[in-house]
């Protein structure tokens, strides 16, 4: 038994495992206002792009999410309507996080997170030919970071909001 195809296929299978739950979050976007959809759905390719060529096409050609999808692995673009629509959906979590008995640090941890988002969001381009708002060289490893604080923070306000209502 060859250990490296062991460990590929195990890596591919964690890989899927994650894409899957990554489209389960994403679905549950759908439906929650305070939950983004197109992240999780671009989480999911990423993972599906590593592991597994079937599930990455799906999503690639998904009647709804595969241009949005497309456009952002060929060139990094969030469009305009996507930006507003995550700014308002986070502002609408964000008022009904307020309105629960959520301790003070939690509210100030998820604002932080947000704002940064929302900074990232804004930072990327909205079309093919426009450049960013304002330029910010970040690296892989600081925008992985950001991006796991805020699915932190996403799947804390569900289990926090299922908990309390």
């Amino acid at each position: 038994m060859n250990v490296r195809a062991v460990l590929t296929a195990s890596k591919n299978s964690c890989y899927q495992a994650v894409g899957l739950l990554m489209v389960a979050l994403g679905i549950i976007g759908i439906a929650l206002p305070v939950m983004p959809t197109t992240i999780f759905f671009i989480l999911a390719l990423a993972c599906f792009t590593r592991s597994s060529p079937k599930l990455s096409a799906w999503l690639l050609n998904h009647p709804r999410y595969g241009e949005s999808l497309r456009h952002w692995q060929e060139h990094k673009i969030v469009p305009t309507r996507a930006k507003f629509l995550a700014a308002f959906g986070m502002v609408l979590g964000y008022i009904f996080l307020l309105q629960s008995a959520a301790p003070v640090w939690i509210m100030y941890l998820v604002a932080v997170i947000e704002v940064g988002v929302l900074g990232y969001l804004i930072n990327r381009p909205s079309t093919t030919n426009t450049p960013p708002f304002i330029r910010v060289n970040m690296s892989s490893q600081v925008r992985l970071t950001l991006l796991t604080c805020f699915l932190c923070t996403q799947v804390a306000i569900i289990f926090y909001l299922a908990i309390h209502f």
